[in-house]
This record gives C-alpha cells, structure tokens and sequence, in this order.
C-alpha cells in the first residue's frame, strides 16, 4: 500500500483512497485540480521569488477574502487570465496582451496539496545549448551554446557560440547576455519594469 493510500483510509477518507488505488488516479485529481484553479477567481496566497501582494496590486490585481489556507479571491486586471501549461501543477498568469506575468504551482493531490505563485520579469538572460532543451539530446553539452536574452520568451539577443564550453564558459555566456540587457534596460532585474 503506497503511503497516499495508507495516509487517506487512516482518515477515513475513502473518495480519496480510491483514487490513490486507481493507476492514474492521482495524476487525474491533480489535472482536475489545474483545470478547476484556471477557471476560478482565485490566487494562491503563499507568494515566493520576490513576489509580495503589493507588487500583485501594483499589477492592477485586486484581492478578496481568503478562500482556505491556500487560495485567496481576487479579480484580474480587465483581459488577464490563468491559462494551464502542458504540465498539470503549473499554469500562467496571462496579460492582456497575451504575456506571462507570473508562474502559478498548484499541486492538488489530497496527499499534498499546496500552491505559490512568483511574478515573471519581461527580460531574461539565460545560457542555452543549440537545441533549446527541445530535443533529447544525451550529448548536448559538446554541441554549440549561446548565451540569450528573452522577451516574454521570444529571443531577441544571441551571443556568438561556444562550442563544448566549459562550466566556466557557460556562465560567462550567461553573464554576457545580462551585460547586454544590464546596458539596454538597466532595470530589467524588477518585475514590474517595462511591461508598458
């Protein structure tokens, strides 16, 4: 008996434990649970990476009662929404001009549910092999990498490539993606900054 299981019939719990016996069982209650939080009004209350309530509000986001200890109401700035990712624990908090503004962790399995959310900044630098981690490729690190600087995820600086680099050189990229953004949008570290 997988603890799930054993944790729901000492409860008492017998909707619960039938779920965790049934193969896919729990990976359903956790889909249910995304879809069901997408179409609420609600937001999870605990908040990480620099994320506060009043940055939430800056944002034009107006809160409600809580809900539980996990969620509290609140109502979105006028064409924002929650939209699910293809992964069932996390969804998007979407703009009005169809940009991500905050990751949303939901975990809804009865065993251990939990939530946060944490705000996305619109400029990001990052290190990168050639294949973007799309494709499952066991000898990546000898391929080319480049350093690149995203835009809500679309591409808009690339450095010159290395290839096989060191763990040394990878950071380096890294750090030459952040000086071009550190020279063009000095402020690009603060989630609140250059969305309009």
């Amino acid at each position: 008996m997988i603890p799930a299981t054993l944790k729901a019939f000492m409860e008492g719990d017998l909707g619960n434990a039938i779920i965790a016996t049934t193969p896919g069982g729990i990976e359903a209650q956790e889909a249910r649970g995304q879809k069901d939080f997408v179409a609420s009004e609600v937001l999870p209350k605990k908040m990480c990476h620099g994320c506060t309530r009043e940055k939430l509000e800056k944002m034009g986001i107006v809160f409600g009662e809580d809900v539980d200890d996990l969620f509290v109401k609140c109502q979105l700035p006028s064409g924002w929404k929650k939209e699910p990712t293809e992964h069932s624990m996390w969804s998007k908090l979407i703009d009005e001009k169809g940009r991500e503004r905050a990751m949303i962790f939901y975990k809804a399995a009865f065993y251990d549910e939990r939530a946060h959310i944490s705000l996305s900044k619109r400029f990001s630098p990052h290190k990168m092999p050639e294949d973007r981690y799309k494709t499952d490729c066991k000898d990546r690190q000898a391929g080319n990498w480049y350093g690149i600087v995203l835009d809500g995820g679309k591409e808009i600086y690339i450095t010159d490539p290395i290839k096989a680099p060191s763990f040394k050189q990878t950071e380096e990229l890294y750090e030459e993606a952040s000086a071009w953004l550190d020279e063009r949008y000095p402020d690009w570290k603060n989630e609140l900054a250059y969305w309009d």
